[in-house]
Order: C-alpha cells, then sequence, then structure tokens
C-alpha cells in the first residue's frame, strides 16, 4: 500500500492540453489499468492479474416514438476480468475502474423501445492459462420503434486483452449491426457514429473475456473438461489450447 509517483509529460496523450479534442476517458483509463499491471508482471507476476476485457462499450440508441416523444438509451457492457495466480478470472463483470454496474436488461427493456434477443456468456471469449479469464458476453439489441440511430465507443476491437505470467490473449471485442442487406461491422472495427436503424433491425456486441494466468499446460485436465461441459470453450478450441488429456476426465 506505499504510494506511487506518476509522472505524466506534459503534451502527451494523458495529459493533452487545450484545444486537443478528447474524449472517452473510460476507455484510456481501462487501458492504464491494463499498462501498469503489465508493467508490474514483468517483475512480480504472482501479485498482478492479466488483463480484464477493457473497454465499456459506451452504446447509445436513439430515435423518436409513435408520439413524437424522444427517447435515448446509453449505456455500457461488461465482459471478463483477467486470471491470477488466485484462479480464473471473473464471468461476466463491470469495468474494474468504478462502482457502477451493468444496468439490467429488464430495467432497459422496459424504459426503452428495444428487446434484448441475446444476454448470454460468449463462449471461447477468455484467455487460456492454469487459470484462465473470465468470459466475455453477447448482447443483441432490436429496436421496436419504426427507426433509431446508434453509434459505439469501445475499444479491444483491433488489440486483445493481454495474459499475464505466460497465459494467453482473450478474445477481441466484436461489434456489428445489422441492415437491410445484412450484419456489417464498422471500418474501426468498434468505433462508429450515425448508424441507422429500422424496426426489426438489431446491433450485436461480442464483448472480450479476461487473459489468462499461467501456462495453460499448468491447467488441470478437470477444469478444462468442465468448461467444455458448460459450454465455456468448444472441444475442438480445448484441445488446442489444453491438449487432449481433458478427454480422459468425466467432469
Amino acid at each position: 500500500m506505499r504510494p506511487i509517483e506518476v509522472k505524466i509529460p506534459e503534451g502527451s496523450l494523458l495529459s493533452a492540453p487545450f484545444p486537443a479534442p478528447v474524449g472517452g476517458y473510460t476507455e484510456t483509463i481501462l487501458r492504464m489499468v491494463d499498462v501498469i499491471f503489465a508493467a508490474a508482471a514483468q517483475a512480480a507476476p504472482e501479485r498482478v492479474v492479466a488483463n480484464a476485457y477493457g473497454t465499456i462499450n459506451a452504446l447509445s440508441i436513439s430515435g423518436k416514438r409513435a408520439n413524437g416523444q424522444p427517447w435515448v438509451m446509453f449505456s455500457f457492457y461488461g465482459g471478463g476480468h483477467g486470471g491470477s495466480i488466485e484462479g480464473d478470472g471473473l464471468n461476466h463483470g463491470n469495468a474494474p475502474i468504478s462502482t457502477a454496474t451493468i444496468p439490467p436488461m429488464e430495467i432497459l427493456e422496459a424504459a426503452y423501445p428495444v428487446m434484448f434477443k441475446q444476454w448470454a456468456l460468449r463462449p471461447d471469449s477468455a484467455g487460456a492459462g492454469m487459470h484462465r479469464g473470465g468470459m466475455g458476453a453477447t448482447y443483441e439489441i432490436e429496436v421496436l420503434e419504426e427507426s433509431a440511430t446508434a453509434f459505439l465507443f469501445g475499444e479491444r476491437g483491433r488489440f486483445a486483452p493481454k495474459g499475464a505470467a505466460g497465459g494467453g490473449d482473450a478474445a477481441l471485442n466484436v461489434f456489428s449491426y445489422q441492415q437491410a442487406d445484412g450484419w456489417h461491422s464498422p471500418p474501426m472495427a468498434s468505433k462508429m457514429v450515425g448508424i441507422k436503424l429500422e424496426r426489426g433491425q438489431s446491433v450485436r456486441l461480442d464483448t472480450p473475456g479476461g487473459g489468462g494466468y499461467g501456462p495453460a499446460a499448468q491447467r488441470p485436465a478437470a477444469d478444462v473438461a468442465r468448461d467444455v461441459a458448460g459450454g465455456l470453450i468448444n472441444a475442438e478450441k480445448a484441445t488446442e489450447a489444453y491438449g487432449p488429456a481433458w478427454k480422459e476426465v468425466t467432469p
């Protein structure tokens, strides 16, 4: 618990002077958490956790109701936390930077003209390791009014959450949205504005899991078999990451 001094050069990304355009500070904070823990892992890997999912996926969907009343649904979404020397990472957790919690699906559906077609753990999203990362999540949200507009500001669409102490990386963040000709993904992976949606069309978030901790070869076969039986990891990918020994275990 000893204090440390943080030195941030003026004019850098973390100390941008006016009038530099800035925004999405939550994503920057989450990345700095990852940077600090990754640096500490090189000196004391037993005292760190692997990267968490690393983005709040700030998604807004807005429009007008049939009576002309405007509505705006702005929310953030969860993902997996990193594994550690103590055990597997937390499945579908909140961002590790505040006490804010993910709004319940029932509250969002009651307040806004949307329907969640999926709200589930995302298989194969965690980093492999002696202690695997937590699982990310899948959210699919359908618009119930005549039209709506969406925007997303997220991260981890290009660079996955990293493992620690030899653990594997988690899955990338994936955002997609539905149009008349099918599903599309933004050119910037997890950032886009001005997405036009019609009634019955959806947006979908497949959020990252957490990074794994320690070499995957050291994970007990029984734990791998349990994850496969629970649908958290595909059998083929389990064999690829952990070897075939899990097949001989009854979970």
